[in-house]
């Protein structure tokens, strides 16, 4: 049986938990490290410590035996058993203290953004001994405080205790006999791999709900070769780092926002133009129709003299012939 296709993706965005639905550089944090874990995961009886939504762990059964997500959430959990469903996954509510799994029961146990999340660590560690076979696989990831944290100045408030390098490293070796360390940053750069030796390369590339791996760069545009009459030396890959900023995609993207910031201030300044056009020409006519107002008031003042004038002579007139009569009399 395979994921549910209809299940609804209902859990909330808190800003700690990863949702499949979240894109950007934590997308790439997030799945990078799964698709990674495959390798390890094939045909094993898996564990994956803080499952949260459950991708994860729907990831590595695509490989594995059996895959069994803890988390501490009963409603992520309800919700991972809802939304993937295969006959080889299940879901369990459990803590890194206490895992919900018998001794010696796990193959591989992977344990991604989950130790930076609490202070329990040997407790954790000594869990994880437990449900491990003899000679079981610990894959886990933690962010590395200085790097993390101090230089960039940050703190993530769902952070309860980060670990320096060193410190992760003790902590690894007081558990286990021998460890590696990988390093993951998501950056943007030039990839010169070689294509052929154990060289542990493996490209990762999403198509649509699948993720397709490759130990060389699919599709190069250059090749480029050593070649010798002798014994070639050792050839190394590497990647060539540059600023994100400084890509082809966000150079287009900051231009084609300067154009349409340009275009913007264009229209704007001519909108402005003509509305200042328009102000004008009610300016103008106001001044006339203020004009046509002088003018009126003059002549209803004109009007109104005359009128008082005319008012004066009746009265002086009146006043006359008042006497006159009076005389007579």
């Amino acid at each position: 049986m395979t994921k549910a296709d209809t299940a609804p993706d209902d859990l909330d965005w808190t800003g700690e938990r990863y949702l499949p639905r979240i894109g950007g550089s934590i997308e790439l944090e997030h799945l990078h490290r799964y698709y990674l874990a495959l390798e390890f995961a094939k045909d094993r009886r898996v564990l994956d410590i803080a499952s949260g939504e459950g991708y994860g762990s729907a990831i590595l059964a695509t490989a594995a035996r059996s895959v069994v997500g803890v988390d501490i959430s009963a409603e992520a959990v309800a919700h991972a058993n809802a939304k993937y469903r295969r006959d080889n996954l299940e879901f369990r509510t459990g803590s890194c203290a206490a895992i919900p799994l018998p001794d010696g029961s796990i193959d591989v146990a992977i344990s991604f953004e989950t130790i930076e999340h609490h202070a329990e660590h040997h407790e954790m560690m000594r869990e994880l001994r437990r449900v491990l076979v003899p000679g079981g696989l610990l894959v886990i990831s933690s962010p590395d405080r200085l790097h993390y944290s101090d230089v960039p100045g940050i703190q993530n408030p769902y952070h309860v205790k980060e670990l320096y390098r060193e410190e992760f490293e003790a902590l690894l070796g007081q558990y286990f006999a021998a460890h590696r360390m990988m390093a993951q940053r998501v950056a943007y750069g030039s990839m010169i791999v070689p294509e052929r030796g154990e060289h542990g390369f493996r490209h990762f590339e999403r198509e649509e709900r699948t993720m397709r791996t490759s130990p060389a760069i699919p599709r190069p545009q250059y090749l480029i070769a050593v070649a010798s009459d002798g014994p070639l030396p050792p050839t190394v890959g590497g990647l060539m780092e540059q600023p994100v900023y400084e890509s082809d995609a966000v150079r287009t993207l900051a231009e084609e926002v300067s154009r349409r910031e340009q275009a913007a201030a264009q229209a704007a300044a001519a909108r402005i133009g003509s509305l200042s056009d328009t102000l004008a020409e009610r300016d103008a006519r106001i001044a006339v129709l203020s004009d046509s107002v002088a003018e009126r008031d003059a002549r209803i003042e004109r009007i109104e003299r005359t009128l008082g004038e005319r008012e004066l002579v009746l009265a002086t007139l009146d006043a006359r012939s008042t006497e006159q009569a009076e005389a007579a009399r």
